[in-house]
C-alpha cells in the first residue's frame, strides 16, 4: 500500500489505499484483511486510525464482518468498479445521476417500489375507507402523558441515557409475559428484540439470512412492505399463491424447495383476511425443519378477531422455537408514530440479530420503551386492546348493514370476523374504474391489484373500517354508492 501520507490525513491515506487494493484486484473477495492491531502496528499507525478506515469500507460495503471469521474483503464489491485511473481537474466530469443509480443498485430496485407509507407528513386523519389503520382518537393521551410524566422524574433519569439495542429489558419481559397470554408463545425476554417496525425486524432478517441468488417465498397477494424489503434486497422472489386457506404451502415447496427464508401472515393474511389452515401450518413447519429454512410469522392483526377467538401464533407450535422468527408492531394497536415493534427469535439468531441492530439502528428510544413497559405491566395495554376491540366490532357490523343496504349489486362485502379491513368484490366495475370514481368523491380505498405480483385475483377493494364512527360509515357508505352509480 506504500507509505502513509501525513499530508492527506492518515485515516484518509488508509482508507484510499485499501478500496484501491479492493477494487483492482490485489485484495480479492473473500480474503482476510489483518486485525486492527497488526495493521496499525505494521504502518506505525494509531489503531483508532485504522478501525475508523475499516468502518468506512464496512458501511460503503467492500468489507463484511462475521463473528469468528474476522474481516473480509465482500465477494460483490457495491460499486462494481474498475481500477481507479489518475485524472487531472479538466477531466472530471459531473456525476449524473443516472451514473450514481447505476452503481447503487438497492436505489435503482427502490425507484420500482410504489410505497405503502406517505412519504411527507401525514397529520390528517384518513379518510373512509382507508386500510389497515386504527382509530388514533380512541387512544388514551391523558394516560400515556402521566406514565410520561412519571419515567422523568429526578429519581428515573437513567432512563435518559443509551438502551441496548436489544431493548429495555422491563420492556421485553413485558412483551414476554403478554405474548404467553395473548398468543401462546413462551420465550425468554433474551429471546425477544424491540425494534421500530415489522419491516425493520424483516429487513435485518433479510440482511442475515439471505444473499445474493438466494430465494425468499412471498404470500401473493401479500403485504407491499414486505416485498419491497425483499425487492431491494436483491434476492429472488417466489410468488406463493394465496387461497381461501392462506398460503398454498405445497405450491412453494414445489417451486423453491431451497428457499432460505419465507414471510407469512398465518393468523389473519394481509390483505385477503383469512387465517392460515391447521394442515398447511403443519405442513410449512415440517418442511422448515427438514430444509433448514427460516419462517418469518407477520401476527398482523391478531388482536382483532370479533366472533371467535384468535389463532394462535404459529410461533407458539411444538417444534417451531427454532425455525419461527415472530414479529409484532405496538404502531397499529396505539398510534402510528409510537414506532415500536418486537421480534422473537430462535435462540441461534438472538445475538446475530442484535449485533445487527447494534451497527443499524443502534435502539429504539429508551424513554419511550420506558413508558411502554408500564403501559404493559400495569394492564393499560390489555384495557386499550379489550375496548378497541369491542368498538371495532360494532363499526365491523355497522360497516356490514350500511353495505348491505347502500352497495346491493356494486360491491359485494365479505364478512368483516376481524382485522381492521375488510375485502370487497366489485361486480360491474374494473378497479380502476372505481377508484376513478370514488377519488371524485374524496373516498378512499386500495385496489387489490395492488398487492398481487404475478397471481391475479377478482377486481377488488380493500376498504377500511376501523378509524370511522358509525355516523362516518353510514354516511360514507352512501356517498360510494352514489359515486358509483354515476355514468
Amino acid at each position: 500500500m506504500g507509505s502513509p501520507d501525513p499530508a492527506k490525513g492518515l485515516q484518509r491515506w488508509l482508507y484510499e489505499a485499501l478500496r484501491l487494493a479492493i477494487v483492482s484486484g490485489r485484495l480479492p473477495g473473500g480474503s482476510t484483511l489483518p486485525g486492527t492491531r497488526t495493521l496499525a502496528r505494521q504502518y506505525s499507525l494509531a489503531r483508532g486510525t485504522v478501525a475508523a478506515a475499516y468502518e468506512q469500507l464496512l458501511a460503503e460495503g467492500y468489507l463484511v464482518t462475521r463473528v469468528g471469521s474476522g474481516t473480509r474483503v465482500s465477494a460483490v464489491l457495491p460499486d462494481q468498479l474498475h481500477p481507479a485511473k489518475a485524472a487531472d481537474a479538466s477531466s472530471v466530469a459531473i456525476e449524473t445521476a443516472h451514473t450514481r443509480e447505476s452503481r447503487a443498485p438497492w436505489i435503482s430496485r427502490l425507484k420500482e417500489c410504489d410505497s405503502p407509507f406517505p412519504l411527507a407528513d401525514a397529520n390528517a386523519l384518513p379518510q373512509p375507507f382507508y386500510p389497515h389503520r386504527g382509530d388514533i382518537r380512541l387512544f388514551p393521551v391523558d394516560l400515556w402523558r402521566q406514565l410520561h410524566v412519571r419515567q422523568l422524574r429526578t429519581s428515573r433519569l437513567l432512563t435518559l441515557n443509551d438502551t441496548s439495542p436489544a431493548g429495555l429489558l422491563a420492556l421485553r419481559a413485558a412483551i414476554a409475559e403478554h405474548l404467553a397470554i395473548a398468543r401462546g408463545v413462551r420465550a425468554s425476554p433474551e429471546q425477544i428484540v424491540v425494534v421500530g417496525s415489522v419491516h425493520q425486524a424483516l429487513d435485518l432478517c433479510m440482511r442475515l439470512l439471505t444473499g445474493p441468488g438466494d430465494t425468499v417465498w412471498m404470500e401473493d397477494p401479500g403485504y407491499i412492505g414486505a416485498r419491497q424489503i425483499m425487492h431491494a434486497s436483491g434476492v429472488r422472489v417466489a410468488d406463493i399463491p394465496v387461497d381461501h386457506d392462506g398460503m398454498r404451502v405445497l405450491d412453494g415447496i414445489r417451486e423453491a424447495p431451497s428457499a432460505a427464508l419465507i414471510y407469512v401472515t398465518p393468523t389473519r393474511h394481509a390483505p385477503l383476511g383469512v387465517p392460515l389452515s391447521a394442515e398447511r401450518r403443519a405442513s410449512l413447519l415440517n418442511w422448515a425443519a427438514a430444509s433448514g429454512a427460516i419462517i418469518f410469522e407477520d401476527d398482523y392483526d391478531s388482536e382483532y378477531c370479533f366472533r371467535s377467538r384468535s389463532l394462535p401464533a404459529l410461533r407458539s407450535l411444538p417444534g417451531a422455537e427454532a425455525h419461527v422468527v415472530l414479529a409484532g408492531t405496538f404502531n397499529k394497536l396505539m398510534f402510528p408514530s409510537l414506532r415500536l415493534a418486537y421480534v422473537v427469535l430462535p435462540p441461534q439468531l438472538v445475538n446475530p440479530f442484535v449485533r445487527a441492530a447494534s451497527v443499524t439502528v443502534r435502539s429504539a428510544n429508551g424513554l419511550t420503551q420506558a413508558v411502554l413497559a408500564d403501559f404493559l405491566s400495569e394492564g393499560h395495554f390489555d384495557r386499550h386492546v379489550r375496548r378497541t376491540r369491542k368498538i371495532y366490532a360494532s363499526r365491523a357490523q355497522a360497516f356490514e348493514r350500511a353495505a348491505h343496504a347502500h352497495w346491493q349489486g356494486l360491491i359485494d362485502v365479505q364478512p368483516a370476523d376481524a382485522g381492521l379491513d375488510v375485502i370487497g368484490h366489485l361486480l360491474p366495475f374494473d378497479e380502476r374504474t372505481a377508484i376513478e370514481k370514488l377519488k371524485s368523491a374524496r373516498i378512499d380505498a386500495a385496489p387489490l391489484s395492488r398487492y398481487t405480483h404475478r397471481h391475479t385475483q377478482k377486481p377488488a377493494l380493500v376498504l377500511g373500517f376501523a378509524p370511522f364512527n358509525e355516523e362516518e360509515i353510514e354516511r360514507a357508505a352512501q356517498q360510494l354508492a352514489t359515486a358509483l352509480r354515476k355514468g
